[in-house]
């Protein structure tokens, strides 16, 4: 493989803020390197990642979350013979270089933090089915509320897109079924449902305590600032581009696997329940 290669770092994301720390780790790390690396957003227009696969100076792909798990994409651009790493993949382990962080217990320490404080109706946000990090994110916040024998009311779930518009629309729902703290699935559902919240008078933490996930810039400037889950992104998407660069110049196999540590953030947006 030449190393004037570019990698293609691919996303169908509507998130900005995860778009571009990905990208900002992925390109710091290739800055003194001979392989450059190109992102491409698919999300909301007409190409399929297939049709930018077939550049000929493109020697490398990584996937991000949900092209990640897409059985599909990963068939083409085995197709082509392309090595490729795949960042917050949940499904085939041994398809590619995989950069993961672990949902799982992330969901469940955040969560543990509004059932430490004492709440027991403990409601979630969701994000959309065709992300497996929004299951993974469920289970975890299942699993923290069986470890105080919390049963799981249905009542208190629901989906969203992880936008800010689907966070104060979902949220809506959510609060008039009367959980006393929530989960939502990413920091800017959480900004929805904090000013859906304040729209009908709630205050918080005194009403209803909130936690996220990503830890995404605005989270300490929000009023409380949030308690959330520092995903590494940056660090995510450095490792992901210098385990694939390894590769392709010939120095680490085509099937390797890292883990990034997550790190908990607790603010101000968690209170114990009002009497």
């Amino acid at each position: 493989m030449a190393l004037s290669s570019r990698i293609l770092m691919l996303f169908d994301n509507t998130n900005a803020n995860y778009v571009s720390r990905l990208y900002s780790g992925a390109s710091k790390q290739a800055a003194s390197s001979a392989i450059k690396v190109q992102m491409e957003n698919v999300h909301g227009t007409d190409l399929k990642p297939e049709n930018l696969l077939d550049a000929p100076d493109i020697g490398g792909v990584i996937l991000t979350a949900p092209l990640c798990d897409d059985r599909h994409v990963m068939l083409q651009v085995e197709k082509r013979g392309l090595p490729y790493a795949r960042i917050a993949s949940m499904l085939d382990p041994g398809r590619g270089i995989t950069v993961i962080m672990d949902e799982f217990e992330a969901a469940l320490q955040v969560t543990k933090v509004m059932l430490d404080a004492g709440h027991r109706r403990v409601g979630i946000i969701r994000g959309p089915r065709s992300h497996l990090a929004s299951m993974r994110r469920y289970n975890g916040f299942a699993a923290a509320l069986g470890t105080k024998g919390v049963k799981l009311d249905q009542s208190l779930v629901v989906e969203g897109d992880f936008t800010k518009a689907s966070g104060a629309e979902a949220g809506a729902k959510l609060i008039a079924n009367g959980p006393t703290a929530i989960f939502a699935s990413n920091d800017s559902m959480a900004l929805g449902l904090s000013e859906a919240a304040r729209g009908i008078g709630m205050s918080m933490p005194q009403q209803l305590s909130l936690v996220g996930f990503d830890d995404d810039p605005f989270a300490k400037t929000m009023n409380p600032p949030l308690t959330s889950i520092r995903q590494p992104l940056e660090e995510m998407g450095a490792t992901a581009y210098r385990m694939l660069a390894d590769h392709m110049a010939g120095q680490r196999p085509a099937i390797a696997h890292a883990e990034v540590p997550f790190e908990l953030v607790e603010r101000a947006s968690v209170a114990p329940p009002a009497a």
